[in-house]
């Protein structure tokens, strides 16, 4: 061995010492002194890019990884963590390339099945995500996190029964780990078992009283459970859980009382069925000053109509002067109506355009029996909810067997290319916003939906309305019921099998028949 070679092996060993014991500056120096004498070395260059991923940088880490890939492409490790920087840069589909080459490379790692399951899972395909994971612990169970990786891809799956076991395991495994906790936690809520839920939460908060995902997690839960005077305030610590819910604004919150000739802004959060079901609470606010609603960019319209509200803005939109400023899910709290029997019921909220509406009964008059709206997508974007939350519209082929039921597509979105041509009348290039959906709603005679904004608008407005609704119901559904107390119009037709839409069709052909 030369005596250069010797030193940069020396050195590299000193600067992963460093790494290690998690002196990260000391060691990055060492390093980059390495990379001065020795540019092309390998390992060095594959150790500042895992640096620079553990420290939040995924483009250089990325660089870095590929140049060392570049130098000794038939390392697995490096294709690994090039693997884990594409992830942080989401490109999952790249990363599932890069691990399987790491496979390639090395049949038996256990990181890279690790790593491939964290790829299938970010591109939406959690069952292969898990058989990943499986193989993951078969080669090395000792791997940190493997089991809470597998549940909540089981969760993914909609197999719950399998992620609690998975995620007890994690549990037992690292007790200390507040997020296994409160994975475990969240399955045990979407699996119906609300006091174990709960009383997993509140173990956090006792460990921690400003555990914020704790305080909000629990909010959720208590929401699915009709528990609305103790949800409110703990729902309010959203903003703090969730750093993309984070308020944009520096005005002050305004936490209830009389405006006293001040403007007020209530802004958009979350998505556009959340604004139409609380915009129920805009008409409720004080009229001793000036309201203006941030929404939506295809609600505003819709919107203008609310009681009290002096002006309604696109999200994105230049903001008018405002004095005080109030989330629109924050209303109940903010306006005192916490209780169950607070929630105002009243139907119809929102009244569709008579024009429009006289447009929509004479092109619906011709087709025979009733006209039944249909929606059987949600927001793609939402991956890993809609996944749960939608089928494809090949599964309700049954709806138009029914005798005396003409079908009308009020899908939009990317799920509209599902269906088969002929299958119902689809006019829904015409649908240029919620007004114009509005109209069509109100012309209809019913609207089946799984959990989207059409639906919400339908309940506004006072229509029948059918949910399609998922095993592990969104909080707003609650459990143990087939109503809801916020649209009165609204009939549940729930999973009793998670991820099993089948029945669910064959119990809405069956009501659509009598």
């Amino acid at each position: 061995m030369s005596k250069r070679k010797h030193q940069v092996d020396a050195a590299f060993q000193h600067a992963q010492r460093l790494h290690a014991a998690g002196r990260l500056p000391e060691a990055e120096q060492g390093y980059r002194q390495i990379l001065a004498a020795a540019p092309l070395h390998a390992d060095t260059l594959h150790m500042l890019g895992v640096l620079a991923l553990q420290t939040g940088h995924p483009a250089p880490a990325l660089t870095y990884i590929e140049r060392a890939i570049a130098q000794a492409s038939s390392v697995a490790l490096y294709h690994v963590n090039r693997a884990s920087a594409l992830l942080a840069l989401q490109r999952p589909g790249d990363a599932e390339a890069a691990c399987r080459e790491a496979l390639r490379l090395k049949r038996n790692s256990a990181e890279a099945q690790q790593t491939l399951g964290h790829a299938l899972s970010d591109i939406g395909r959690p069952e292969q995500a898990a058989a990943a994971y499986r193989e993951a612990l078969r080669l090395n169970p000792r791997l940190p996190a493997l089991h809470n990786n597998l549940g909540l891809v089981l969760h993914e799956a909609s197999r719950l029964d399998e992620a609690v076991e998975a995620l007890r395991i994690a549990v037992r495994q690292a007790p200390q780990d507040t997020g296994a906790i409160s994975n475990l936690a969240g399955v045990l809520k979407d699996a119906g078992r609300l006091e174990e839920a709960e009383s997993l939460y509140r173990a956090l908060l006792q460990r921690n009283p400003n555990d914020a995902a704790a305080h909000y997690n629990l909010g959720v839960m208590l929401l699915v459970a009709g528990r609305f005077e103790q949800a409110w305030p703990e729902w309010e610590w959203r903003f703090r859980a969730d750093p993309a819910l984070a308020h944009r604004f520096t005005q002050p919150s305004w936490t209830g009382g009389p405006l006293g000739g001040r403007t007020l802004l209530v802004h958009a959060e979350q998505g556009i069925g959340d604004m139409v079901q609380f915009s129920r609470y805009v008409p409720l606010l004080p009229r001793d000053g000036r309201v203006v609603l941030e929404v939506h960019p295809p609600l505003v319209p819709l919107l203008r109509q609310l009681d009290g509200v002096a002006e309604v803005v696109a999200i994105g939109d230049p903001l008018p002067a405002h004095d005080l400023r109030c989330p629109m899910m924050s209303l109940p709290l903010a306006l005192g109506l916490t209780r169950a029997a607070d929630i105002p019921a009243s139907v119809p909220y929102l009244k569709p355009d008579p024009a429009r509406v006289t447009a929509w009964r004479e092109r619906l008059a011709a087709l025979p029996g009733r006209r039944v709206g249909v929606v059987w997508a949600g927001n793609p974007e939402r991956m890993r909810m809609d996944r749960r939350r939608s089928l494809n519209a090949t599964a309700l082929a049954p709806l138009a067997a029914v005798p005396g039921v003409s079908l009308v597509s009020l899908q939009k979105g990317p799920a509209a290319a599902q269906l088969p041509p002929g299958a119902m009348t689809d006019w829904t290039a015409d649908l240029a916003d919620f007004v114009d959906t509005a109209a069509l709603i109100e012309a209809l005679d019913l609207v089946i939906a799984v959990d989207t904004a059409v639906l919400h608008v339908a309940g506004a407005l006072g229509k029948p309305v059918w949910l399609l609704n998922r095993f592990d119901t969104c909080w707003r559904w609650e459990l143990g019921c087939d109503d809801s107390r916020w649209y009165p119009t609204l009939r549940q037709f729930r999973q009793t099998e998670p991820g099993v839409w089948d029945d669910v069709v064959v119990r809405v052909c069956e009501a659509l028949a009598a």
